[in-house]
């Protein structure tokens, strides 16, 4: 399976089944478990269970941070960020057709080596965010970011209905969502997809 254009979703850590459950329910065609304070043994547990349901649904499994977890329960792929294991290192040793992510934040980032050796980036915080404490670039740098990206990049940060429109014609491959899409209906969600591909 290839990464979908469109939307991205990512789980809550709070309830991370139940979370993944409405985004498969609601369409999503790639999904990252992201966990950062939980121990590792109810990560696995929760891992394993997220494996299951989304290849029964045909869904792309992306694990957060943790390619031990992510080879482990068999996902298709790890994202990662700056402070993480460099896209390089992991390249030789993980399986081939295995995706891997990388977290930007800056222009310089996007232009790094290691992009070479990922499959896509995200582009942000576009905005303010709830989610993560993460610095704001806005919707004028993301946009060279993406226009200066060799590889697909999905928007990420602070993005909601109310402001989705600002940042349709970025050019980006897809966004990602998550309290306004986890705490609202499937017509709320609707309503952002039609706004993105409008």
């Amino acid at each position: 399976m290839d990464l979908s254009k469109g939307f991205y979703g990512i789980t809550m850590e709070n309830d991370s089944i139940g979370t993944c459950k409405k985004l498969i329910d609601f369409g999503a065609k790639a999904i990252q478990y992201r966990a950062k304070n939980l121990p590792s043994k109810q990560m696995l547990y929760e891992s394993l269970e997220i494996r299951e349901l989304t290849k029964k649904a045909n869904v792309l499994m992306i694990v957060n941070d943790r390619l031990d977890l992510a080879l482990v329960v068999g996902a298709d792929g790890v994202h990662v960020g700056q402070d993480d294991i460099p896209p390089s290192y992991l390249r030789k040793i993980v399986p081939k057709g295995f995706i891997i992510g990388l977290s930007t934040h800056s222009l310089d980032q996007v232009l790094s080596s290691e992009v070479d050796f990922v499959d896509y980036i995200g582009v942000g915080a576009v905005f303010k965010t709830s989610t993560k404490d993460a610095v704001v670039i806005g919707p004028d740098l993301a946009q060279q970011m993406v226009k200066s990206s060799k590889k697909p990049a999905y928007l990420i940060g602070g993005i909601k209905l109310s402001n989705i429109d600002s940042i349709k014609g970025i050019g980006a491959y897809g966004f990602t969502s998550i309290t306004d899409v986890l705490y609202n209906d499937y017509g709320h969600f609707l309503e952002m997809l039609n706004k993105w591909n409008s």
